[in-house]
C-alpha cells in the first residue's frame, strides 16, 4: 500500500465565527475573491460570495452588489436550497440590478433545465422591507462602482408613550380600544452591513453611526495605495481613521481587505494610522487564529508542476 498524507488544509476553506453577545458572525471576506457575512441569529445573509454551505441556513439573501465575488455563488445558492428541500429564499438586491440579475439566473435555469424557486425584491436607498412586525431591514445608498446599497437590520420595539407612563392596565385598554395611539415604535438598529464602499455620506447615516455592529470594508491601508481605493471605489485607512471618531458602535468589523496587503500588513499600519483608543472595539473579520498573510498565498498553494 502506497505511503501517504492527507493535508486537510486543502480539504476545506476555513472561515471566521465569533459572538458578539447573542449575535454571532460567520464569514469570510477578501477583496476580489469572496465576500459571504451572515448573521444565523436573524436569519439574513449577506452577499452569496461563493455560496459556501453555512449560508443555505439562510431564507434571506440581501445583496450589496453584483461584482462576481459577492453574487458568484447566487445561483447555486438557489438551486441548493431548493435540492435540500428548504425554504425559497428572499433575496434583495439593488434595484438596477434586478433585470441583468434575472438574465443570469435564466441562463443558469436554461443549463440546469430545472427551476429552483425564489423571490427577488430591487430595493432602493432609504427602503424598509418588513420581515415580521418586530424586524425589517432598511437600505442605504454606498459609494462603490455601478448599483450597490448597504443594509441594515432593525429591531422594532413598541413602547409606551410617556404621557400614558404609569396609568392602570384597565384604562390603558380601553384607550385603545377608543382608538388612541398610545405606544410608538423604537428602532434598534443591531448590524449595519456596507458591502464595498468609498467614504461618503453613507457614513453620516444614523444606523451606520448607532448600530451595535458595523461591517465596513477597508480595503487599502498602504500610503501608495490610496489612488487604487479612490479609482475602484473602495475605502483606505486614511479614511478609515477620519470616520471612527464619529461612530458610537459596539464593534467595527472590517472587511475586504486585499491580498496586495495582508492581514498581518494591514492590522500594523491600521495601529500606526489611528489612536490606539479607538481600536478598542475594531476587528477585522479574518483575524483568527493562524490566518495566513496575503504575501503567505503562494506558500498554501500546491506546487506548480514543471
Amino acid at each position: 500500500m502506497a505511503d501517504f498524507t492527507i493535508d486537510k488544509s486543502y480539504i476545506s476553506q476555513r472561515y471566521a465565527r465569533f459572538k458578539v453577545g447573542t449575535t454571532t458572525i460567520l464569514g469570510y471576506s477578501i477583496a476580489g475573491e469572496e465576500t459571504v457575512i451572515q448573521i444565523p441569529e436573524l436569519n439574513v445573509c449577506f452577499d452569496a460570495g461563493r455560496a459556501p454551505q453555512f449560508c443555505l441556513t439562510s431564507d434571506i439573501l440581501c445583496l450589496s452588489h453584483a461584482h462576481m465575488d459577492h453574487i458568484g455563488g447566487l445561483a447555486y445558492f438557489i438551486s441548493q436550497k431548493h435540492f435540500q428541500g428548504m425554504k425559497p429564499p428572499l433575496i434583495l438586491c439593488p434595484d438596477e440590478a434586478v433585470d441583468a440579475i434575472e438574465r443570469m439566473l435564466k441562463a443558469f435555469r436554461d443549463v440546469e433545465r430545472q427551476h429552483s424557486p425564489y423571490q427577488l425584491v430591487g430595493m432602493r436607498d432609504g427602503e424598509i422591507y418588513d420581515v415580521r412586525k418586530d424586524f425589517c431591514i432598511r437600505t442605504h445608498a454606498v459609494h462603490h462602482a455601478g448599483p450597490c446599497l448597504g443594509y441594515t437590520l432593525i429591531n422594532v420595539r413598541e413602547k409606551l408613550r410617556t404621557e400614558f407612563l404609569g396609568k392602570p392596565s384597565e384604562e390603558l385598554a380601553q384607550l385603545k380600544r377608543d382608538g388612541v395611539d398610545i405606544q410608538y415604535k423604537l428602532e434598534v438598529p443591531l448590524v449595519t452591513y456596507l458591502g464595498d464602499t468609498a467614504m461618503g455620506p453613507v457614513f453620516e447615516h444614523q444606523d451606520v453611526i448607532n448600530a451595535e455592529i458595523l461591517i465596513t470594508e477597508c480595503t487599502f491601508f498602504e500610503a501608495d495605495h490610496r489612488m487604487r481605493a479612490k479609482s475602484g471605489k473602495h475605502l483606505h485607512v486614511a479614511e478609515l481613521a477620519r470616520i471612527l471618531p464619529r461612530l458610537s458602535n459596539k464593534l467595527v468589523i472590517l472587511t475586504h481587505v486585499s491580498r496586495r496587503t495582508g492581514l498581518r500588513k494591514a492590522k500594523k499600519l491600521l495601529k500606526a494610522t489611528v489612536h490606539e483608543e479607538l481600536l478598542k472595539n475594531v476587528h477585522f473579520l479574518m483575524d483568527f487564529e493562524n490566518a495566513k498573510d496575503g504575501g503567505d498565498a503562494d506558500d498554501l498553494a500546491p506546487p506548480v508542476s514543471n
